[in-house]
C-alpha cells in the first residue's frame, strides 16, 4: 500500500514537471519571438497563379518576365525572348522560402534611412493571372554586416531584414535572364545527340570563294562522314554534336543593316524530319558575328572563338 502511494505521488510530480516544462517552452518569449520572425514573402500556394515578374531598379532598365504555360520569356521592345526557366524558378523559390526575417522598424520614418522609399528601392512585383499583385516587394540597402538586406511590402510601413538572397537576381544584368542557347529547348534536356540523324557543316569560304562541307550521317548507332580520316573517333563526333546543341550566344541582337547570313552555316536534321539551320554573318571589325536560327527566328551575337569552335578542321575527328 505504501509502495502504491509512492508511485502515485511520483507520477503526480512527474506530470507537474512535464506541464511546467511545456509551459516554459510554449510561453518562452525568446521562442515566441523566433517563431514570429519566420516569414515568407510569397505564399507557395500562389506559385501556379503567377503570370509575370517585373524587376524595377533606380536609374536602370526594367526587367519584365512573362509566363506562358510552362515557359518563361523576357519581354523587350515589344518582343518576347526565351528566359532561363531554372533561374526564374530559383528566384521564385527564394521568394517563397520560409526564413528568419525579424521586424526592424514599424514607422515610415525609417524608410529613407534604409533606402526603402519607392524612388530609391529595388522593386519586385509578382503579378497574378487576375487581380492585384501577389507580391509588391521593395528591397533597400544592406545592414552593417553586409549579409542581410532591409525589405518591406509596398504600401506598408513594417520593415524586415534577412539574409540577402535576392541581390544576385534583382541587381543582375538583363542578359542573365535570357536563355541564350541556340536550341532553347535544350534547357529541358531535349534534343539530344541521339536525335540528330545528319549534320552538315558549311565552313566559311576560302579566298577563292569555295567551301567544302563536312557531312556527318548517323547509320545505326555510328557516324559516317564524307571526308577521309584514318579512323573516325565516334566519341569526338558525339561531343561536337552535343557542343552545337548546347551552344549559346552572348546576347540577342537585331540584325545588322545589310547583314547577309550564310557565310557559314550548320544544318542539323533530326529524327522525325525536322531541320534546323544556323546561319552566320561575316565577322565584324571585332571578329564577332551574328547567328540566325531557323527554328527560333532569333538572332544571336556570337564571339569569334565560339564561331571557330563550331567549325573545326576535319582532322580533329580522328584518333
Amino acid at each position: 500500500m505504501v509502495y502504491k502511494k509512492k508511485v502515485i505521488v511520483l507520477s503526480c510530480v512527474i506530470a507537474s514537471l512535464v506541464l511546467v516544462y511545456i509551459g516554459a517552452v510554449v510561453f518562452d518569449p525568446a521562442r515566441r519571438g523566433a517563431r514570429a520572425d519566420v516569414y515568407t514573402w510569397l505564399d507557395p500556394r500562389d506559385i501556379d497563379r503567377i503570370s509575370g515578374i517585373t524587376i524595377t531598379l533606380p536609374d536602370s532598365d526594367t526587367v519584365i518576365l512573362t509566363r506562358n504555360g510552362r515557359h518563361w520569356f523576357v519581354s523587350r521592345n515589344g518582343r518576347n525572348y526565351p528566359a532561363r526557366h531554372t533561374r526564374v524558378n530559383d528566384f521564385i523559390t527564394e521568394l517563397t522560402r520560409r526564413a528568419p526575417y525579424p521586424m526592424r522598424a514599424t514607422s515610415a520614418a525609417a524608410h529613407t534611412r534604409l533606402s526603402l522609399t519607392e524612388p530609391e528601392a529595388a522593386r519586385v512585383t509578382v503579378s497574378g493571372i487576375i487581380g492585384p499583385p501577389l507580391l509588391d516587394l521593395l528591397i533597400g540597402q544592406n545592414d552593417l554586416s553586409g549579409r542581410n538586406v532591409y525589405m518591406r511590402r509596398a504600401g506598408r510601413n513594417e520593415v524586415r531584414a534577412g539574409e540577402d538572397r535576392f541581390s544576385v537576381y534583382v541587381w543582375a544584368a538583363a542578359n542573365s535572364w535570357y536563355n541564350l542557347l541556340l536550341f532553347p529547348e535544350s534547357e529541358d534536356g531535349i534534343p539530344g545527340v541521339q536525335d540528330v540523324m545528319r549534320l552538315t557543316v558549311y565552313p566559311p569560304a576560302n579566298e577563292a570563294g569555295e567551301t567544302t562541307p563536312m557531312v556527318f550521317t548517323r547509320v545505326a548507332r555510328a557516324w559516317e562522314v564524307n571526308f577521309e580520316t584514318e579512323a573516325l573517333n565516334q566519341i569526338r563526333v558525339d561531343t561536337f554534336v552535343r557542343d552545337i546543341l548546347m551552344s549559346a550566344g552572348e546576347s540577342f541582337a537585331d540584325p545588322m543593316i545589310g547583314a547577309v547570313f550564310g557565310d557559314s552555316r550548320l544544318v542539323l536534321e533530326f529524327e522525325g524530319g525536322n531541320t534546323t539551320t544556323i546561319s552566320f554573318t561575316e565577322p565584324d571589325q571585332n571578329n564577332r558575328r551574328q547567328a540566325s536560327v531557323s527554328s527560333t527566328n532569333f538572332v544571336y551575337e556570337i564571339s569569334g572563338w565560339m564561331h571557330q569552335r563550331l567549325f573545326p578542321a576535319a582532322g580533329v575527328f580522328g584518333f
